[in-house]
């Protein structure tokens, strides 16, 4: 039987993380954006795994959080919000080439 192998590789995310130590390289990319992006999918992500609580200290839990993204990822382009912080300005085209 060949192995089958994908030119998609997924990120290799932390074990886990809390929000004042959110992983640039992990979206939303930011702890401020990432606690509305927690608060607005909560029962979702603890569905998924993803939320642990260390005292008063939010957990994200990396194969969780993953597992979670997966399912999400067909929404990602797509993906509106009303929180201004959370909305990115579009990238001009000379920046779409870099």
């Amino acid at each position: 039987m060949s192995k089958v192998t994908s030119d998609v590789t997924a990120p290799q995310l932390p074990h886990s993380w809390d929000l004042q130590n959110w992983p640039s390289a992990v979206w939303p990319c930011s702890g401020e954006r990432a606690r509305w992006v927690l608060r607005a999918y909560r029962s979702e992500l603890v569905e998924a795994g993803a939320l642990s609580r260390s005292g008063k200290v939010l957990i994200v839990l990396g194969k969780g959080y993953a597992r979670w993204l997966d399912k999400r990822i067909v929404s990602v382009g797509e993906f509106q919000s009303n929180n201004v912080k959370m909305r990115l300005p579009a990238k001009q085209p000379s920046q779409q080439a870099a």
